[in-house]
């Protein structure tokens, strides 16, 4: 759990063994691992660490998705997951050392990923220095032909 950039724990109560294999195969797609968990071996494998609270709440069958990957990615597959079988409850976490609740869990599922935004800081940067590219380019485009206006003056006479 110490590696893992998010950890969310889900109440799976009424899944499948087929939906829990689905779900599981869709997670791993997304550097996502999900594993059912006992809650005492969760409280015990949690003391110290920031998930430990939720872990002293729970009640009922839990598992818990580690991810390894975008933080984003896979509070969005979760998310998914958690709309698609109706018995799959996101109950909380902890993402990139945040302490997050379920309806948290799905506000950071409909945040774009660390993927989306750099493009979006590049492409806002990309539209001024184009246009002083074509700015400056046109200026010296402009003086070459004055420049060859005057030669060709020059060499005229």
């Amino acid at each position: 759990m110490g590696e893992a950039t998010a950890i969310v724990v889900t109440e799976y109560r009424g899944l499948k063994a087929g939906d829990l294999v689905s779900l599981r195969s869709d997670l791993r797609g997304s550097n996502v691992e999900l594993r059912v968990v006992k809650n005492t071996l969760l409280r015990r494998a949690s003391e110290g660490m920031p998930v430990h609270d939720l872990a002293l709440q729970l009640k009922g069958p839990s598992a818990v998705a580690l991810a390894f990957g975008e933080p984003t990615e896979a509070a969005k597959k979760l998310d998914d997951n958690a709309k698609k079988f109706g018995q799959f409850n996101l109950q909380g976490g902890v993402i990139e050392s945040m302490i997050v609740n379920g309806d948290q869990v799905a506000a950071i599922a409909k945040l774009p990923s660390k993927i989306e935004l750099q493009a979006k800081a590049v492409g806002s940067f990309q539209g001024p220095l184009a246009g002083l590219v074509f700015t400056l380019q046109g200026v010296l485009t402009q003086f070459a032909g004055t420049l060859q206006a005057k030669i060709d003056a020059e060499s005229a006479s």
